[in-house]
């Protein structure tokens, strides 16, 4: 998913991508924060499912997106 500007801001993966954001989504509310919701867009690309985690890395690692980033645990 991508913004205005064009940076990404998730990487996720879905066999289903229709019933995934129709039924709700977990990064709905944190995807909303980021501020108009209307410039959001989804971009996705067909891939076998056996390639889906690699692809899932692949992306995220090249676009580090902020909202895929790791929270440190507070202690």
């Amino acid at each position: 998913m991508f913004d205005a500007t064009g940076e990404v801001v998730y990487v996720g993966q879905s066999q289903n991508i229709h019933k995934r954001w129709n039924h709700g989504h977990h990064k709905l509310p944190a995807l909303l924060a980021l501020g108009d919701s209307a410039t959001l867009r989804i971009k996705f690309v067909l891939l076998p499912i056996w390639l889906l985690n690699r692809a899932e890395h692949a992306a995220i690692a090249f676009h580090k997106p902020r909202l895929n980033q790791k929270m440190p645990p507070v202690v």
